[in-house]
């Protein structure tokens, strides 16, 4: 419809809403045209005004709670169209109305929530995200695929921070409740997330089932993307379990559902590079594989890139609710500084008979409370205890499979050496086998692995050999993990020579006797 016509057509909706009386009904027509504005012409001034106009007509005519909803509608426009500062401090206002009102008064609150809890979620506040979560959930929510969303996303947000168990009870909750009410959609997005928790933990044989059941109805209800992401986990395992042929078909169809995606999918842009550059290592295709790798670092760069901005739109965000805190505390403090006043005393004393009588309770409450927690925190250390050591062992045995590339690199470089090669592909070649080399990145990648394992043994070579250094460190980690002296060349990018000198020069700082044996003693430490 064009500007004139649908102009013309709201002037006729107010008119109508001005004969019978009804101030919502004319407010909501502003709420209209500013809508228009929105779908046709994106961010605009006219939008802009058509929602001060609902939020000021509301105002005048004092309907505190169509205040409330347009100034959370102004907020969504304005997050529509990331201008998230702006968008934040309309949110406060609204939320500050409703609370007023008292939540229970507005209807349909639990969809306010979720759009504030949706707004942090996207700008990455997670913490914000779930307490409107968590609250929206204490409200009857009538449609069952809104609390299924709900409970999805605090499942997210457990998931995000690395909380691996709550985020899986989570979303066995959500498959629960979309199992009872027949939703066959959410069944696979929720079959997906608990598939993508043991995925993140390497659990492979268990999370394969459930991320196949996401990718089949994620491509039956058309989700083009969830399907993509769902792809890209089933070819990290079938690379990493050398099922060459299916991860070639699944590298190529994750690029053509990528290529007709219009939203941002550099995330998953990057991690195909670098699934691509992997196969092609593991199938031989050298410069299929470097020119990969490059294309992987350039896309990371950009990711990260991308992640500082958005990090620095979060402090920003953060500085504007605590502005918006401040001055909601100081006119709460002007308007009754008078009454605390004249029962500051008695409120005081009142206090402390309070206090003196939990203080009591609690001492008897705390004791069960404690073994409780006792008993919890140490399910959790097992549960934890158990991941960690399934982890180390695929992290080793990924180790030595890079160990079977890196001699396959060696030798054909040794072979090009021997012969009349261009200099050019030889150092692509070593440029190849050095992204296998333990770096400092992966060292600590793997340090912290390990130290979930063997808690002590870190702390306890320090104490026991404390002139040992930080590549002798390393080197007793790698003797630990029981790899032989030419997978720790490897590893370290020197000589198995190399190696066996580093080993002499331990035993002399480690004070070992002749007929100890070095691997032994690590082996038992």
């Amino acid at each position: 419809m064009s500007l004139p016509n649908a102009m013309a057509a709201l002037n006729g909706l107010t008119d109508i809403a001005r004969n019978i009386g009804d101030q919502p009904l004319e407010c909501s027509v502003y709420e209209m045209r500013a809508d228009y504005y929105s779908v046709n012409y994106g961010f605009s001034s006219m939008g802009v005004y058509y929602y001060d106009q609902a939020v000021n007509y509301a105002r005048q005519r004092q309907l505190k709670l169509e205040e409330g909803i347009y100034i959370h509608k102004k907020a969504q426009y304005y997050a529509l169209f990331k201008h998230n500062t702006a968008a934040c401090q309309y949110f406060l206002d609204a939320q500050d109305i409703f609370n007023t009102l008292g939540v229970n008064r507005v209807p349909d609150i639990t969809i306010y929530l979720w759009d504030f809890a949706a707004f942090y979620y996207n700008i990455g506040a997670y913490e914000d995200c779930k307490v409107y979560l968590t609250q929206a959930l204490r409200y009857d929510i009538p449609r069952l695929r809104n609390r299924i969303n709900i409970t999805n996303t605090i499942g997210l947000i457990y998931r995000n921070y690395g909380q691996y168990q709550p985020a899986l009870t989570t979303f066995k909750k959500v498959l629960n409740i979309a199992t009872a009410g027949k939703d066959t959609a959410w069944i696979g997005i929720a079959n997906g997330n608990i598939g993508s928790v043991y995925f993140m933990q390497k659990q492979y044989a268990i999370a394969l089932p459930y991320i196949e059941s996401d990718y089949r109805l994620s491509l039956k209800y058309h989700e083009n993307l969830n399907a993509a992401i769902a792809l890209l986990r089933l070819a990290r395992i079938s690379v990493e379990t050398g099922k060459t042929s299916e991860a070639r078909q699944q590298l190529t169809q994750i690029g053509t559902m990528l290529r007709m995606e219009k939203t941002n999918v550099l995330k998953y842009q990057t991690e195909l590079y670098r699934l691509e550059a992997e196969y092609d290592e593991h199938i031989g295709n050298l410069r299929q594989a470097l020119m990969f790798r490059q294309k992987y670092e350039a896309a990371k760069d950009s990711l990260i890139d991308q992640d500082n901005v958005a990090a620095v739109d979060r402090v920003g965000l953060q500085w504007e609710k605590d502005k918006h805190l401040i001055q909601i505390d100081e006119l709460k403090s002007n308007s009754r500084i008078a009454t605390i006043r004249m029962t500051f005393i008695i409120a005081l004393l009142f206090l402390i008979l309070v206090a003196f009588i939990i203080t009591y309770s609690r001492r008897i409450i705390q004791v069960k409370k404690d073994k409780d927690v006792l008993i919890t925190q140490k399910s959790n250390v097992d549960e934890d205890l158990r991941n960690a050591t399934a982890a180390l062992a695929i992290y080793t045995k990924s180790l030595k499979n890079k160990n079977d590339v890196i001699e396959q690199f060696r030798k054909r470089i040794e072979e090009m050496q021997s012969q009349t090669y261009d200099e050019m592909e030889i150092e692509k070649l070593s440029n190849l086998v050095q992204t296998h080399i333990m770096t400092d990145e992966t060292w600590n990648e793997f340090k912290k692995l390990f130290g979930k394992v063997h808690t002590s043994f870190f702390s306890n070579l320090t104490n026991n050999y404390p002139h040992i250094s930080t590549a002798d460190i390393r080197l007793l980690a790698l003797i630990k993990m029981g790899l032989n002296n030419r997978e720790m060349a490897n590893m370290l990018g020197i000589t198995v020579e190399g190696i066996k000198k580093a080993k002499q020069r331990l035993r002399k700082k480690m004070g070992l006797k002749p007929n100890q044996d070095i691997e032994t003693v690590i082996l038992d430490f």
